[in-house]
């Protein structure tokens, strides 16, 4: 959960405020313009490694007749180094605080619109408007490839080697482990991220201020209660359609020792409707990582995997609510459905400028 202060805090559990997007606009380093609205949505989505990504639309007018329409490389609003510093700003009659949402950078830039007038013999902008698309610095990343093949430059340091691979500020959110061995890594270098933090027990993401981080698998404590009625701020709770589609019961770890030997471990559902070679069938779900190098370090892979890929431990809720700019993809909350308080922890977050928040919640089977 984002800190904030306790007045923003109070504005929102009472629902007493008004809100909207604003941003700052970055380009190659430079900040261009400063706190303007923005309309539109962001959505975080734990299912991504670019965790955060939206569609915003920018109306600009200014005495000089500016337009942020772009027309060349140079414009300012152009997908190559124009980023978005995003806050979502909460406002009522005693404060307005922003909380930062995102550091953005413009993938995608569609429909421009401009309206000009006549004003002594030429023609001058008294609006533009620009559809932005964003996403996380993790699109940058996944942009990236090797040069030539490449090796961890630091087997002390899983942590360092992120910092290394990314080039972006860390933000330390579990212990670090050394690098068991050096390998030669893939050519995209966000999928070397994704094997570095296997490592550290968790999956990858950047967090709103920029900071590469990882979320445990292990659930944190309650952040926040939602509650419906006529004082409660859920309007809207139900349960998603049950699929089997992608669920597995038992994970199976094969990777190589330093002799090359085959290490396997497995991990699998015991008991209940998903056991294995029960009624759900026999569905395994294969992991492989060169950094696995002892039987040991595979079996705590599969025994920590096996919750995740098992996914029907959990039905999923899609929750409509006032908004709430504090919460995160992996926070834990409770919300109320029929008078009963239901726990569960957040899987996607859809925040627009205005109106409700949707959330899709993982809640645990009893």
């Amino acid at each position: 959960m984002i800190h904030a202060s306790d007045e923003l805090a109070s504005a929102v559990e009472d629902g007493s405020f008004t809100s909207g997007y604003v941003a700052d606009l970055i380009v190659d380093g430079q900040v261009m313009l400063k706190d303007f609205e923005l309309a539109g949505e962001l959505v975080a989505d734990g299912g991504s490694l670019v965790l955060t990504q939206g569609k915003l639309t920018l109306t600009y007018s200014d005495d000089l007749g500016q337009s942020v329409v772009p027309t060349q490389l140079t414009s300012w609003l152009t997908p190559f180094v124009s980023f978005l510093d995003v806050s979502y700003r909460v406002s009522n009659k005693l404060f307005s605080e922003k909380v930062l949402r995102g550091r953005l950078k413009i993938v995608g830039v569609t429909d421009p619109q401009e309206r000009k007038i006549r004003f002594q013999d030429r023609l001058i902008t008294v609006g533009s408007s620009v559809k932005l698309k964003v996403a996380d610095l993790f699109h940058v990343t996944d942009m990236e490839r090797f040069e030539a093949p490449s090796a961890p430059g630091d087997l002390s340091s899983a942590w360092a080697e992120l910092g290394r691979l990314t080039l972006l500020p860390l933000s330390r959110s579990v212990a670090d482990v050394a690098i068991p061995r050096s390998v030669t890594y893939v050519d995209n270098r966000l999928d070397a991220v994704v094997l570095l933090a296997d490592l550290l027990g968790g999956i990858p993401y950047v967090t709103p201020a920029g900071e590469v981080s990882i979320a445990p698998t292990a659930w944190g404590s309650v952040v926040a209660t939602l509650g419906m009625g006529p004082n409660g701020r859920v309007s809207k709770a139900g349960a998603d359609d049950l699929t089997d589609t992608g669920i597995a019961n038992k994970v199976i770890v094969r990777s190589w020792d330093d002799q090359q030997a085959t290490i396997l471990a497995t991990a699998q559902v015991v008991s209940g409707p998903l056991r294995w070679g029960g009624k759900f069938g026999r569905v395994p779900y294969f992991l492989s990582s060169e950094f696995v190098t002892t039987a040991s370090q595979a079996q705590a892979w599969a025994d920590r995997m096996l919750p995740v890929v098992s996914s029907m431990n959990a039905v999923l809720y899609t929750v409509q609510c006032l908004p709430d700019p504090r919460l995160e993809v992996w926070d834990v909350i409770k919300f109320e459905k029929d008078g009963v308080f239901n726990t569960g922890q957040i899987l996607k977050m859809t925040l627009p400028a205005r109106g409700m928040m949707t959330l899709v919640v993982s809640v645990p089977l009893v």
